[in-house]
């Protein structure tokens, strides 16, 4: 009896979203999978995805269902193909009592963690707060806000863990080509053939999947399908401080602590001594003429961008935050600094449908600043709508038009601002006595 022919996959992007999809391709056996990347190296260093490290979130949701889906990927997080890349520090969540967002994510976060037998602990007040932090860590006053701590969950070296996914993928056969980017698709009639790249170089597939993160919108406008997807490329800041080592020890014992009301979130150490906090809130979008308008990202690959230079407002935002959860942080001189581009969905469910014009178009994209997390795990669910066989809590949430309501996928606070690169901060800015 002869083998089943495999059907060859085309996979635009070598992020989260592209990683995983191959992966889960290449461990059904069913597929050949070529992944192409648009940068000249591999992990891209313009994607969201290359940063030191990421939040993972175990349950800390407010939507059952993606809670659910969370612990499951912090279970895969911890097996050895994944390197070590995940450190389990715990996750404590702070809300102001007066902001109605925020309260209601603590309570029914809170309650998904309970249901799935995690021993989250209510921390009414600064002392409840001090008690989850191993150690003799020097902390704020918390801007007087309440918290539950999660003891799963905590973090990832986000660059190491695409590594890890890339050579998990090679292993079992897949190929990832860099400099490779797609200038349109080959198409007949309701089928996509395969793309051509800018090289004009033909790469031929029975079925392509478009993964290409906050350049989505980009892509797509310029080879024109037709009907686009409602996702949009927005910029979000962060920034570093440097630890001596002895400092580096002292705060080791910190969790992950993400606010509510403003979206501030702010890491342990990474093995450089490096403490990295962000805001996650609209962000910025950054329309271009010559894109018709569509938002693009400017990362440190865009010419003259290459500082990673933030909105001034951020700068002042990210310390002022800073200083109510490490004050003693708060003094020292920001080192690095970066814009991290994210592909957004009005409310942060992702895209991960057929094109409704085609037969064999895929998008897998919409990370909403929530992706990375689920990267041992969102390829399965991929490859399920592939498969045409989606699982029906997310189907229509996932769907190309999507819908309308706000599911507790996500959290936002804010409007999304226009980036004006005469607003950003100089090196100037990033001194501790500016």
């Amino acid at each position: 009896m002869g083998s089943v022919q495999k059907q060859k996959a085309v996979i635009i992007g070598s992020g989260i979203f592209g990683m995983s999809t191959a992966l889960w391709m290449l461990k059904d056996g069913s597929y050949d999978v070529v992944i192409l990347e648009k940068c000249e190296t591999v992990p891209a260093p313009d994607a969201a995805s290359s940063d030191l490290n990421k939040i993972i979130r175990a349950g800390d949701y407010i939507d059952p269902a993606t809670s659910e889906l969370a612990l499951e990927a912090v279970e895969m997080w911890k097996q050895p193909e994944w390197e070590g890349t995940y450190h389990e520090s715990g996750v404590m969540c702070i809300s102001a009592k007066d902001d109605k967002q925020g309260e209601k994510f603590l309570q029914f976060a809170y309650k998904n963690l309970h249901d799935h037998n995690i021993d989250a602990v209510m921390c009414p007040d600064l002392q409840g707060i001090k008690a989850q932090f191993k150690g003799d860590v020097p902390v704020g006053t918390f801007g007087g806000k309440h918290a539950y701590f999660n003891p799963i969950g905590g973090w990832a070296e986000a660059e190491r863990g695409v590594e890890a996914g890339h050579k998990q993928i090679r292993k079992l056969g897949g190929v990832i080509r860099s400099g490779c980017e797609v200038a349109k698709l080959i198409v007949d009639g309701r089928r996509i053939g395969g793309v051509v790249l800018k090289t004009g170089e033909e790469v031929r597939g029975d079925l392509v999947v478009a993964a290409a993160g906050s350049w989505t919108s980009q892509l797509f406008t310029s080879i024109g399908v037709g009907r686009m997807p409602k996702v949009e490329a927005t910029g979000h800041s962060l920034a570093c401080v440097q630890l001596t080592p002895e400092e580096a020890k002292v705060y080791a014992g910190a969790p992950v602590v993400f606010s509510t009301d403003k979206g501030f979130y702010v890491f342990p150490p990474n093995p450089d001594g490096l403490v990295k906090f962000a805001i996650h809130a609209a962000g910025y979008t950054n329309p271009l003429p010559e894109s018709n308008g569509v938002s693009v990202p400017r990362t440190k690959l865009t010419p003259g961008a290459e500082e990673g230079m933030i909105p001034l407002t951020e700068m002042r935002l990210l310390r002022e935050q800073l200083a109510t959860i490490y004050p003693e942080l708060a003094k020292k001189d920001f080192v690095q600094t970066r814009m991290c581009w994210y592909c957004e969905t009005k409310y942060g469910d992702w895209l991960i449908d057929y094109h409704p014009d085609f037969d064999n178009l895929v998008f897998a994209t919409g990370g909403s600043g929530h992706a990375y997390k689920f990267a041992p795990i969102i390829g399965r669910e991929i490859l399920k709508v592939i498969q045409r066989r989606p699982d029906p809590r997310f189907a229509a949430r996932w769907s190309f038009d999507g819908i309308d309501e706000d599911t507790g996928a996500d959290f936002k606070h804010d409007k999304v601002q226009l980036l004006v690169v005469d607003e950003l901060t100089t090196r100037d800015d990033l001194k501790a006595s500016a």
